[in-house]
């Protein structure tokens, strides 16, 4: 048979999955990269991009975090209001602790 009979999927697939490994690592550090001009195998593929500074970089995480911050809280908010009292209730006890109901008598 041909070469390729000789070799078991288990090591098909490890081989495989090294390669792609490899070229999604070699992805990662191109893209993380402060370089204007990418270029790869001498020229085969080019790119031009503008990149941000550190304190540009940094002020946009933040920005991004309030943004994400504020919107979790005003979804909190619409939940509440949107609650029927009925929820409400079933909340509040479902929230506290199993304790014996006291009638007044003994």
């Amino acid at each position: 048979m041909g070469k390729l009979a000789d070799y078991n999927i288990n090591e098909v697939a490890g081989a495989l999955s090294l390669a792609i490994g490899s070229l999604g690592g070699l992805c990662l550090i191109l893209f993380k990269s402060r370089c204007k001009t990418i270029s790869i195998c001498y020229g085969l593929w080019k790119c031009n991009r503008e990149v941000l500074d550190e304190d540009e970089t940094k002020e946009k995480e933040e920005k991004d975090k309030k943004d994400k911050d504020k919107k979790d809280k005003e979804k909190d908010i619409e939940n509440v209001i949107n609650q029927s009292p009925n929820q409400s209730i079933q909340s509040i006890q479902t929230a506290q602790p199993d304790e014996p109901i006291n009638l007044g008598r003994p």
